[in-house]
């Protein structure tokens, strides 16, 4: 199952009716928001749609409506059945039920079961306030574990711990009483609660490795233990941390917060994973995930993401979407995934003529290149050609970063231009020489921003047409799933390097011999 489109009536930020289409196939889903554009009102819709499924929320209407439209804030997602079906159903929230009312919402309860809104930054602060030992067993058997299931007794580990806690403070404590809760906890409880935990450690660490960082982790659990009369010991769940297979205490202190980050953000994906999946709508929701994150672990994120919750089978894939501030985290996302199964919107505010509010008003993303045919159609050659060039700007930038060119250095990074990105691609690659020459002539006039001078002159529409063409070749051969044997050879940089350094150790051989040989000369005379 997969969401296809999600309709906001009159919702704290959203004025009126604003819809989002994730198309018939249910697309993963990238936000680019900037600060009061609404963002976190889309997040917290999403939220509370999904929270909606097992109690009464509060459906916060936005306060500029007028009288007459008082209480129709309103969320509908509309979920289509399979990727083979056309079937699709329409769930809804509204101010007056402040809950689902219809008789599939079971499907929206079994998603939220799977906890894809926690806000790991509730798990970061668990790292950063404890003085002591960082223990994680309420945040994670009261929060993103509290639908887990217990594979010793069939149960939910959030509910049998308050059971739990239920027999032992608050009835009266018979030896009948104490004898079942000391057995449930022995038999039942602490087994499956040690195989959640397993699993855990297990993925987290797995996790960790994609940022690079010499990290492992331990969760220590021995068993909760009942003691007595209204007594309970053992409820603790600390996190161990080797760094470089040293064992380093109080690891709060010793981690900067970009490694904390990654850390808290491994660990609630991996508690996600062992999360009942049973459910046909899978949805992970994360807001401004990067926080805290710097450049070098963002690409290990997506990675983490691509492998282990998108490009998985069917049954385990997770519907994505993610929100962002940040426009770099942005545009990164766009080019690390592509268009063909994400969507990407911006949110902008925008004042109403006759009101002195602003509204969020969203615009699809759909590249430069979209841009750019759409001015061409409408007769506007230079933003067409601004948006062709500002496009090829971007597909150098990524060819070179994806393939690791050397590129010139410089000691301000911003006075890097395409020419210095071009030049690392058509010395370090293979690419096809026909190819390079077009799109040589077309930066010498389209892509030449001192040639929009001319743009009057009958055959530049044309030239734009071709340029466009051109640039989509290289698209299309950068976007291949296998282009590095046609495209970039392995090593190509390196091999080119030791030829480089061959060549000078003969010319500098072949000077040392003529030096020799003059002085030999000298010598003789």
């Amino acid at each position: 199952m997969r969401i296809t489109e999600i309709k906001l009536n009159n919702y704290r930020a959203f004025y009126g009716e604003h819809t989002i289409s994730l198309d018939k196939d249910g697309k993963n889903l990238m936000v680019y928001g900037e600060n009061n554009s609404s963002k976190s009102s889309l997040f917290t819709a999403l939220q509370n749609f999904f929270l909606s499924s097992v109690q009464r929320v509060n459906v916060e209407e936005n306060i500029f409506v007028p009288v007459s439209k008082k209480n129709t804030a309103s969320i509908q997602v509309t979920i289509k059945e399979s990727a083979a079906s056309t079937k699709t159903t329409n769930f809804d929230l509204n101010i007056i039920d402040k809950q689902i009312i219809s008789a599939d919402k079971t499907i929206i309860a079994d998603a939220n079961k799977i906890k894809g809104f926690f806000d790991y930054r509730s798990l970061l602060r668990t790292h950063i306030e404890h003085a002591n030992d960082v223990n994680l067993f309420d945040i994670l058997i009261n929060g993103i574990l509290k639908h887990s299931v217990n594979r010793f007794s069939t149960k939910e580990i959030g509910s049998e711990w308050n059971s739990i806690y239920d027999d032992t403070f608050n009835l009266k404590q018979t030896k009948g009483i104490q004898a079942r809760t000391k057995n449930y906890l022995k038999d039942k409880f602490n087994p499956g609660l040690k195989q959640l935990i397993q699993d855990i450690e297990k993925d987290t660490n797995i996790f960790m490795s994609y940022f690079g960082e010499s990290v492992k982790i331990k969760l220590e659990f021995t068993e909760v233990t009942h003691h007595g009369r209204r007594m309970l010991s053992g409820n603790t769940i600390n996190l161990k941390l080797d760094f470089h297979k040293t064992h380093i205490p109080k690891h709060q202190f010793f981690l900067n917060e970009a490694r904390l980050s990654a850390l808290a953000i491994s660990l609630y994906l991996a508690s996600i994973k062992v999360n009942p999946t049973a459910g046909a709508l899978k949805v992970l929701v994360v807001d401004d995930l990067l926080i805290g994150l710097d450049m070098s672990n963002r690409l290990p994120l997506l990675k983490i993401l691509k492998n282990h919750f998108i490009e998985v089978p069917e049954n385990e894939r997770f519907q994505t979407i993610m929100t962002t501030y940040d426009k770099v985290w942005f545009e990164l996302v766009r080019n690390f995934f592509g268009n063909e199964k994400w969507k990407y919107i911006e949110i902008f505010s925008k004042s109403l003529d006759d009101k002195d509010f602003e509204i969020p008003l969203i615009v699809n993303e759909k590249g430069y290149i979209t841009r750019a045919k759409h001015y061409l159609a409408e007769k506007d050659y230079k933003a067409s050609a601004v948006y062709i060039r500002t496009e090829f700007e971007r597909i150098v930038k990524l060819i070179c970063s994806s393939r690791k060119l050397l590129v010139v250095y410089k000691k301000n990074v911003k006075e890097i231009t395409s020419e210095d990105y071009w030049l690392a691609i058509t010395t370090q690659t293979n690419l096809n020489l026909e190819l390079i020459k077009e799109l040589e002539i077309h930066r010498g006039t389209v892509m030449n921003p001192f040639s929009h001078y001319d743009l009057e002159k009958p055959e530049f529409e044309q030239e734009l047409k071709d340029t466009i063409e051109s640039i989509e070749k290289l698209i299309a051969i950068i976007n291949l799933p296998h282009t590095e044997p046609n495209f970039l050879k392995k090593d190509t940089t390196i091999e080119q390097l030791q030829n480089k350094i061959k060549s000078l150790e003969n010319t500098v051989s072949t000077k040392d011999k003529t030096i020799g040989e003059l002085r030999e000369l000298n010598n003789k005379a």
